[in-house]
This record gives C-alpha cells, sequence and structure tokens, in this order.
C-alpha cells in the first residue's frame, strides 16, 4: 500500500457537481472513502456518483490489497503495520499481541495520551466500554490501539495495566516506526482519539478529554457504525445504485447470480412472535423486482403470520443475475434464524444506533447523603474480577420481573423504604428522612453538570450510601434507554419498580451501562442508588426517547 504522500489523487465530480480530488480505499455500507491531500479523509454517498465513475471507483479499489482473513496478513496502509509491534493486558500485565486466529479489522480505534495527563487516563477510561459494546455488536469490525505520548516504558506499561485496556497497545520502543500513527499523537498537552479505516483514512476525531467531547466522539463513531450496517435501510438504495453499475462490468463474461443488498425482517421483531427461522425462494425478475415463497413450516412460523412475512420480504432490495453483463432472471434463497433472546446485546444495539434519538434533559435531583456503610460488610462482598479488570461486588443486573427481597439486601444492603415499596418514595426539598434509629438526613435539590452528579461535596464520601431522585413529564408511553454510569454501585428504581441493579467496583464513565427503560404517559420517577466504597462518589447520565 503506498503511504498518503505517494498516493495518486484523481479527479472527481459528484452528481452536485463539486468537484475534488482523492484517492477511493474502500467501500463501507453505503460509503465510498476517499484519501485526500495531506492524508485526510472524505467519504461519500454511493449513489451521489455516477455508474461510469462508480465503475472508476471499483476499478481503483480493486488494485488494492483485499482485507485479509488474517491480521497477521493484514496489507492495509495501518492494519499492516501493527502485526509484530503491539502489546495486550494480559493476566494484570503487558504481553506481545496474538493477532492471529482474527480477521483483518475494518475500523481501527486510535487512541492517543499520556500516563502523565489525567486527560489520558480519562479518555482510555471512558472508551473501554465502547470499545466493548462495538465489538459484542459489531464482531470483527473494528480493533483498537493506544499510542503512548510524553511518557517512558514504564509508565506506558503502567497506565495499559491500570486501565485495563481492552485495546492493542503499541510497543513504545517500535513506535516510532508506525507512520499511519504518528500524525495523531499529541506532541503537547492533550489526548486525541480518532477512528481509521484500515487503510488509516480518518473517519471521526476527538480530543476525548472531558464528558462533553466523549459524547461527541462516542456519538459520531456510533452514527457512523451505524450508517454502514447492513441492517439500516437508509443504506440500501446507495449499495444497490454501486452493485447495479460496477456488477455488469465485473460479470461481462460470465453468470452471476442476484444478491441480497436489504433484508427486511428483522430477528428481535420475529421473536415477539413467536418466529423462529424463517425460509424462503425468492424469483427475481430482471428489473429486482420479488416474489418470495415462503418455505418455512408451521413450527417455524405461526399460520397466521405467513401471509404477512410473505408480504415484508416481497420488499427486500435485491440486485438482480446477470448474464454476460446483462440482468435476467434468476432466483436467491433466503434463510434467517431467529438466535436465542440476549437483553444486553439488544439494548447496546439501539443504543449505538439512537445518536439522533431526542435526549429528555434532567437537570435538577434531591439527594439524600450519606449513609454510612459498614467497611467490613462492603469488601467482604468481592467475589472476583472480571477480564477487563473491574472487580465485582456480589454483581447482577435486573432488566424486567421482580428480584426477591434477600437477594436486594444481598446485593446492596437494606432500604429504609422496603416494607413500603420504592414508589412511595416522593421527597419534596427539605423533607427530612429517618434512615435507622441514629440516621436522619434532608433531601436537598442539586444540578447536574453535563449529565454529571457529584455526590461528595464536602461530605464523608467512603463506605457511604446516598439516594438522588427526581420526576419527569413525558406526552406519551415510550421506550426510552438511559446511558448510566456510576462510581462505585448502583441501583434504579422506575416508578417504584427495580429495573437495574450493579453492585460493582468502578469509576463513573460515560454511558457504562444501558438500561431499557418503558416510561408511561404523564409523570414518571427515577430513583438511584449510589453506594461508594472509597475515593470519588458520583453518577452519571443522559436519557434518550424513542422518537
Amino acid at each position: 500500500m503506498l503511504s498518503p504522500a505517494q498516493a495518486k489523487l484523481s479527479a472527481w465530480k459528484d452528481v452536485q457537481g463539486t468537484s475534488f480530488k482523492g484517492e477511493p480505499t474502500e467501500i463501507l455500507g453505503p460509503f465510498v472513502v476517499f484519501r485526500i491531500s495531506g492524508g485526510g479523509g472524505r467519504r461519500a454517498l454511493l449513489r451521489t456518483f455516477s455508474p461510469e465513475d462508480c465503475r472508476r471507483i471499483h476499478a481503483e479499489i480493486a488494485a488494492l490489497p483485499p482485507r485479509a482473513d488474517s491480521f497477521t496478513e493484514a496489507k492495509g496502509y495501518a492494519t499492516g503495520e501493527l502485526a509484530g509491534k503491539v502489546q495486550r493486558v494480559q493476566n494484570r500485565d503487558l504481553l506481545p499481541a496474538d493477532l492471529t486466529g482474527q480477521p483483518e479489522p475494518n475500523l481501527l480505534l486510535v487512541l492517543c495520551g499520556s500516563h502523565n495527563s489525567g486527560d489520558g487516563w480519562f479518555m482510555a477510561s471512558n472508551l473501554n466500554q465502547f470499545f466493548w459494546r462495538v465489538r459484542r455488536v459489531y464482531p470483527g469490525l473494528m480493533e483498537g490501539i493506544f499510542l503512548g505520548a510524553r511518557h517512558d516504558i514504564g509508565q506506558h506499561r503502567e497506565i495499559a495495566i491500570q486501565s485495563a485496556m481492552p485495546w492493542l497497545v503499541a510497543d513504545l520502543r517500535m513506535q516510532e516506526t508506525m507512520s499511519a500513527f504518528s500524525r495523531y499523537i499529541p506532541r503537547e498537552e492533550g489526548t486525541n482519539v480518532v477512528l481509521v479505516t484500515r487503510q488509516g483514512v480518518p473517519l471521526v476525531a476527538s480530543p476525548a478529554g472531558d464528558i462533553g467531547s466523549v459524547r461527541i466522539f462516542l456519538d459520531q463513531a456510533s452514527e457512523f457504525l451505524w450508517q454502514i450496517d447492513p441492517a439500516n435501510p437508509a443504506g440500501w438504495p446507495d449499495r444497490l445504485h454501486y452493485l447495479n453499475a460496477t456488477r455488469p462490468a465485473e460479470f461481462a463474461k460470465s453468470r452471476a447470480e442476484p444478491v441480497l443488498v436489504g433484508n427486511p425482517l428483522r430477528a428481535d421483531g420475529l421473536r415477539k412472535y413467536g418466529v423462529k427461522r424463517v425460509a424462503a425462494r425468492f424469483t427475481v425478475a430482471p428489473d429486482g423486482k420479488i416474489t418470495p415463497t415462503l418455505l418455512s413450516g408451521p413450527a417455524d412460523v405461526p399460520a397466521d403470520l405467513a401471509a404477512p412475512l410473505t408480504s415484508a420480504l416481497a420488499r427486500a432490495v435485491v440486485a438482480p443475475a446477470l448474464d454476460q453483463g446483462r440482468p435476467v432472471a434468476g432466483s436467491l434463497d433466503y434463510l434467517l434464524e431467529v438466535p436465542p433472546v440476549d437483553p444486553l446485546r439488544e439494548a447496546e444495539q439501539v443504543w449505538l444506533s439512537s445518536t439522533t434519538y431526542p435526549v429528555l434533559p434532567i437537570s435538577e435531583w434531591l439527594v439524600l447523603r450519606p449513609i454510612k456503610v459498614s467497611e467490613q460488610d462492603f469488601e467482604s462482598s468481592i467475589i472476583g474480577e472480571r477480564t477487563d479488570g473491574t472487580v465485582i461486588l456480589n454483581a447482577f443486573e435486573v432488566n424486567s420481573g421482580k428480584i426477591s427481597r434477600a437477594a436486594q439486601m444481598s446485593a446492596f444492603n437494606s432500604d429504609w423504604f422496603t416494607t413500603t415499596g420504592a414508589d412511595s418514595v416522593r421527597p419534596k426539598e427539605g423533607d427530612r428522612q429517618k434512615i435507622d434509629d441514629g440516621t436522619v438526613l434532608t433531601w436537598e435539590k442539586i444540578r447536574s453538570q453535563n449529565g454529571f452528579v457529584d455526590m461528595q461535596t464536602g461530605l464523608p464520601r467512603d463506605y457511604t450510601v446516598g439516594y438522588a431522585w427526581t420526576e419527569f413529564e413525558v406526552p406519551r408511553e415510550t421506550d426510552a434507554w438511559l446511558g448510566l454510569g456510576s462510581d462505585d454501585g448502583v441501583k434504579l428504581w422506575l416508578n417504584g419498580e427495580l429495573v437495574h441493579d450493579k453492585w460493582i467496583r468502578r469509576s463513573s464513565r460515560v454511558d457504562d451501562d444501558v438500561v431499557p427503560l418503558r416510561l408511561k404517559k404523564g409523570t414518571n420517577r427515577i430513583l438511584i442508588k449510589i453506594q461508594n466504597a472509597t475515593i470519588d462518589w458520583s453518577f452519571m447520565y443522559r436519557l434518550r426517547l424513542k422518537p
């Protein structure tokens, strides 16, 4: 792969008449990604190019090394520089990374920061969960790489291990030889996080040194991931336009069967209606029109759903068969297996694709604090450590249904409202609340700062519990998702029902947990319980509503 300085930048013009120079490097979903002068990036929708230019794009990309089946064989300008030069955090040590057994990723999350800067630690902590979330929802799509700045080998090792970095870590001794990444390493104070293609073309970038900039990056990166997701119908016309322009030339002297571009069925929707498996045969006309025949029997598809499913399948988007470069009739076998329910993955999938959903502002909370907790009781509940380094304190989550009082007691000591229920908690500012025979506290009003609530201001904070309560109005019953971070353990009740329970030791981080909620029309009430072990004590949040 040529370096950006060596790459030939050819002239292009989209259908609106905008001219520019660039090198097409890859197709990602509905976009063609260009490298432009200076190593920058530009992406454009495929349908904005004429069929002739689509064929030029296809030819130039075909001349580049294809995505490798093995990361160790990667030839991308960025991904090809990593084999033998990267490490991983394993068993609280930094060891050479083994890249065999995984395909070359299409995208790289490039994180650059310093052990000697608070921004570097903040970035590493707050991008951790986003990285895992993308890996769960889009397996094989993205890898990460951390590059150090303004620190020595020992400090490089320490920030990687103490931050429990889940991504690759550049070998600091070889970092200077990695030319695809050097431009992102800050020479002065500060951090950088950049989402780049395997060819090193930047897509999204941010300093990521505070809550606001991290959220902007996460939302822009998540939006791009959703835009290139094959399940996103918005990208189907672009893919179809590109295939209809390039496939006739590609198969000018051979035959090619139809290609499914857009699948109209979603597994999560089918599961709700008891559908287990959808098998069908598509008869595809030369113009791409589909006549589906449902092959699934009653054991897989309830009889009353056969006709609606057949109708839905007719809305699939398909590029027709070709013979000697000409569209002809053809057939395509369709199969969708409905996997078992995975609430965590489904909530995270919605979160990554919901960056344009409206955020309900919640700026004021009533808080009740501090309630002392026995240090011995708290520490004795440590039961293990996750692979990402977080300590588990009898941790579990509740997303629906009931949970026994015994389990509640085990997870989070007791609550003063256990007998009357969480929905009985409806305080006003200045109300006095008896916790036990020796503790009476006052509900105080505090304002959040960019969705961050500091529970510790001027108060004892080690081995304590606090509560935060708020109410808000929504105009209709709707689904919502709460991005929630806490330091440390957290319990959440919505309208008196326990919907989230995680007793764990961690720092407050942006969108650490994604909690699905069902809001009712009118007034809704949220009660949050935050338990702190030592040092900082806080939580952060943002609430997205389904439009």
